[in-house]
């Protein structure tokens, strides 16, 4: 009897080994065949979107100039312009497309990020980012309260916030006489090496230099913003280090920013495709080459989902001047006028060069990519952690009394207003949400007058009037 039960535990031992092994193999299994079917709708996906976002458009462009041109010499032998006239109109345009790339890259790069301030002083700065102080417009009455960017990594880098003299972010507030405290990176990647500033070196540069701008404000306090990426940064923040948030702002906001990324289909769908194993792998080896998302796969993902590979190309620089004939005669910036400075600095802007220079820091990356593929839970939970503590909503509920209103456009393709749809449980009537109809994804920056009060085209509500009245707790 004694043999036959070391038998049985014998049997059942094997039994058991025999299950782990079967369980394990199947979950391997099951894990091979999910990937699988992900990176065979990657390559669907990708195929699709290099086709509708250069391949077709690459074909639109030279139909497009074959017929400009056919039209023109059309008009010319029926008497119009004449030979003359179509012979010099042929040679602007083939001018002016050979010629855009060069001047973009030139003079584009000069005017990007060019908005400087009357009284603007850099208050302090580590390693990576600076803290700035812009005082309002002069003979404009100051407001009680100011406005804390809370800046730092995002594709293309922030120097969109100070895009043109005429057209920036942080003139819209100096103009209500609202102070700007401005946290901006040092420079560039050839400048400044941005590898280590990961979520939570992020999170303490804005407690600190939070509290310095709040001890320069008098102690008043400030209102908080985060645009775009910056934005879940920003509640990031308030979320680790709720009691500093709350003693030091009245309000916190964020304009265009992606709360929940799953819901932005555009730029979650390549991260949602990708193989989980293929993006840790991706990470694993940005960690090893040099801290940095490569910025040509970074902007290559972008272009990819929003279809805008083509614009980028030297045919569609071609193009783009082709249909501009004023960029042949241009010599130096002061010949542009204001819609060809505009395009310059915009094509600069989200150009392979402006990439390079501004990558993003592989630990910033991964909070962006929780974002997009996890999303915020229904409880809102945060999917990622500072220094080892989970992030919530549910904190800034529980230990602020911060409100937070969310900015969105309505003509954004990028980042829908439903992306804080899963936020508005959890926050209940201490959120805010604001569509602007009309408004695009950078809108709130290059269209300075539809901030204009009383403007009856403009922004309504008006994003500084609903912060002001927030800030006096109406």
């Amino acid at each position: 009897m004694q043999a036959t039960a070391e038998n049985g535990s014998k049997s059942q031992g094997f039994t058991s080994w025999a299950a782990t092994v079967l369980d394990g193999w199947g979950t391997l299994n099951r894990e091979t065949a999910r990937n699988t079917i992900k990176a065979l709708r990657l390559t669907t996906y990708a195929t699709h979107q290099v086709l509708e976002g250069n391949v077709f458009p690459a074909m639109d462009a030279v139909v497009s100039m074959n017929e400009q041109w056919n039209a023109s010499l059309l008009e010319a032998l029926r008497g119009g312009q004449g030979l003359g006239g179509f012979a010099r109109e042929t040679r602007d345009r083939m001018r002016a497309g050979s010629r855009y790339e060069r001047l973009m890259r030139i003079m584009g790069r000069e005017l990007y990020g060019s908005a400087r301030f009357a009284g603007e002083t850099v208050l302090a700065s580590n390693e990576y980012l600076k803290l700035t102080y812009i005082p309002p417009k002069d003979g404009v009455e100051r407001q009680a309260v100011s406005l804390f960017h809370a800046g730092g990594g995002i594709p293309y880098g922030d120097r969109i916030f100070r895009f043109l003299p005429e057209a920036n972010f942080y003139d819209r507030f100096l103009e209500r006489g609202i102070p700007v405290y401005a946290v901006e990176l040092r420079g560039d990647r050839f400048e400044i090496n941005y590898s280590g500033l990961t979520l939570d070196r992020l999170i303490d540069t804005f407690a600190e230099f939070s509290a310095i701008a709040f001890e320069h404000n008098e102690r008043r306090k400030m209102v908080l913003e985060g645009y775009c990426g910056h934005g879940m940064q920003t509640l990031a923040f308030v979320a680790a280090r709720p009691e500093e948030a709350d003693e030091r702002f009245s309000v916190a906001c964020t304009f265009v920013a992606p709360y929940d990324g799953r819901e932005c289909t555009e730029l979650s769908q390549l991260s949602l495709l990708t193989p989980d194993v293929a993006q840790e792998m991706s990470f694993a080896m940005t960690e090893l080459m040099g801290g940095y998302v490569h910025a040509d796969a970074m902007r290559f993902s972008l272009d990819l989902g929003l279809k805008t590979l083509f614009h980028k190309t030297p045919l569609g620089h071609f193009s783009a001047g082709w249909a501009q004939t004023g960029y042949a005669k241009v010599r130096t910036i002061g010949d542009l006028d204001a819609t060809q400075r505009r395009d310059l600095a915009g094509a600069y802007w989200i150009s392979a060069e402006s990439a390079r220079r501004f990558p993003i820091p592989v630990g910033l990356a991964r909070f962006a990519s929780k974002l997009f593929t996890k999303g915020i839970s229904k409880q809102g939970d945060i999917p990622f952690s500072y220094k080892g503590s989970p992030l919530s909503f549910q904190t800034i509920l529980a230990r602020t009394k911060l409100p937070l209103i969310g900015f969105f456009g309505g003509r954004d393709p990028m980042i829908p207003d439903r992306s804080a749809y899963v936020v508005m449980p959890v926050m209940g009537d201490r959120y805010t949400h604001v569509v602007h109809p009309n408004a695009g994804h950078i809108s709130y920056i290059l269209s300075p007058k539809s901030w204009a009060p009383g403007n009856p085209k403009g922004l309504s509500p008006n994003p500084v009037d609903l912060l002001l009245a927030r800030a006096a707790g109406k």
